[in-house]
């Protein structure tokens, strides 16, 4: 009988040590992967990766040419954050994938611009043209927007799916009469004499672009991950905002623009200190009016199917820790 024990009782308690031996080792946290676009406001990550701020944490970011493929590698799992505008976010919620936003990168005050082919001099003479518009994204909205804002139909429109590295390009070869789009395409066009019938100054206040976070999956970056990875980013991107010019040249790295058009790109855009960050996105009343018309235009062109379950959308928790 003491055998048998042995025999029975010696492999449970090497099970027991072997468990208590994992549950000991710390846990693996998951890789930050951040997918963006290329975008102004998006620019201070870059730097804040090239100065090497993120300390104890593994950040990633994934460079991706057009928005539409930010949303794509968030939904296919590639990467479990990303840098999009706030109607990109409801249109992600709205699609059943949970994403909070968590930090509020800028808030475009004319830097998307709806830019026509030399020889157009007005709206008028837009009617009958074809428009180019990153069909899966911001552009799709804002255009629906333009639309709205001059009492115009789609349907007098020939509207051309673009990717928004093929704008000036497509511009240049009168692919399309018109695009919306934005920089670093934008100043490519104003070169060539595009002038800009609509800019996103003509909306204030609806197009913001966020940093958002997937709530499921197999490698959700913990809470402690995502405070000290805001903590981080917040050390460089609060000097950056207080002398913005001074990092002039370390923002123009991947955008390539003249120092005059990179002024006039940032002049189009606000970049909010964590003050007002806090503000803007503590303010539900207006978000949720804001969110309410994203909704209207998205199930309107039918980006999305239903309304989003927008209310644990924003979340302040991180913003609310820092100075």
């Amino acid at each position: 009988m003491l055998h048998l024990c042995s025999f029975i009782l010696r492999p449970l308690c090497l099970l027991v040590c072997c468990l208590l031996l994992v549950s000991c080792q710390p846990q693996q946290q998951a890789q930050l992967r951040i997918g963006t676009n290329l975008w102004p406001g998006y620019e201070p990550l870059y730097i804040a990766r090239d100065h090497r701020v993120f300390q104890g944490l593994d950040v990633q970011l994934i460079e991706y040419r057009a928005a539409g493929q930010v949303i794509n590698g968030l939904r296919k799992g590639t990467i479990n954050m990303a840098a999009v505008t706030l109607d990109e976010a409801v249109r992600i919620a709205a699609s059943g994938i949970p994403v909070e936003v968590i930090w509020l990168f800028n808030i475009s005050d004319g830097a998307d611009q709806l830019l026509v082919r030399p020889g157009i001099n007005n709206i008028s003479e837009l009617k009958g043209k074809r428009i180019g518009v990153e069909s899966n994204a911001l552009g799709a909205y804002l255009l629906q927007r333009f639309f709205s804002q001059h009492q115009l139909s789609a349907a007098d429109y020939q509207v051309v799916g673009l990717d928004l590295a093929a704008h000036a390009q497509a511009m240049a070869n009168a692919e399309v009469d018109a695009v919306m789009t934005f920089e670093p395409e934008k100043s490519k066009m104003l070169r060539l004499g595009a002038k800009a019938l609509f800019t996103s100054r003509e909306v204030p206040g609806e197009v913001m672009d966020v940093l958002i976070v997937r709530k499921d999956g197999p490698d959700v970056p913990t809470e402690a991950q995502l405070q000290q990875f805001i903590r981080q980013y917040h050390q460089l991107f609060s000097q950056i905002e207080a002398d913005l010019p001074a990092w002039y040249d370390a923002l123009n790295k991947r955008m390539k623009l003249s120092p005059a058009e990179l002024a006039q790109t940032y002049s189009e855009l606000q970049i909010p200190s964590v003050a007002m960050q806090r503000t803007i996105l503590s303010n539900k009343t207006r978000l949720a009016e804001v969110i309410k018309g994203y909704e209207t235009v998205l199930l309107q062109i039918g980006m999305i199917e239903k309304p989003c379950p927008c209310s644990t959308l924003i979340n302040t928790t991180y913003l609310e820790t820092l100075p």
